[in-house]
């Protein structure tokens, strides 16, 4: 901005300067920009990205916290659920801890053959639990974990603070 400054000084006023500024922020010492803004941005590396910041910027259009059923609700209320908030499986949870999981087209599947299901509980249907990674895994720790199960829980101190499915990691790789 000086060097235009000091140029313009110089010529007279029918002249036209033309001074272009470009500002990524990146050549700034005291710029900061959080990982998840970088990451919103596609801004930030692959490698970079961990399950914690997948699940912190879905959070802005997803639940803040994990939806889930528990081993004594009927499958009628799992199916309700999964309607209700728009997923096709959910983590089953007793005591914060996973201990399986329920899919809609499995469950449906099993319904259709025997409406009394509906009633049942959903430990008879559950499958096994989704997957967990600490909430520091790398994105390929989580990819690698996708592709035999339709979600991944995330752990954070032993506790699950969030789940990540086929469809969030690719929202988070994008076009």
């Amino acid at each position: 901005m000086v060097a235009a400054l000091r140029v313009a000084r110089d010529l007279d006023e029918n002249a036209v300067v033309v001074f272009i500024v470009c500002d990524t922020g990146e050549h700034y010492l005291s710029k900061f920009h959080s990982d998840e803004w970088m990451k919103e941005k596609r801004l930030l590396e692959p490698q970079k990205i961990t399950a914690g910041l997948m699940c912190g910027t879905k959070r802005a259009q997803a639940p803040s916290q994990v939806i889930f059923i528990s081993p004594g609700d009927t499958v009628g209320e799992a199916l309700a659920r999964m309607d209700a908030v728009g997923v096709t499986q959910l983590p089953v949870m007793e005591d914060g801890r996973s201990v399986g999981s329920v899919r809609e087209n499995r469950v449906l599947a099993k319904v259709v053959r025997n409406r009394d299901l509906l009633e049942s509980k959903v430990d008879e249907v559950m499958e096994a639990s989704f997957p967990t990674v600490d909430v520091d895994a790398s994105s390929d720790e989580v990819t690698r974990k996708l592709r035999t199960s339709p979600a991944v829980l995330v752990e954070e101190y032993g506790r699950i603070v969030g789940i990540i499915t086929r469809h969030d990691v690719l929202d988070t790789r994008g076009s």
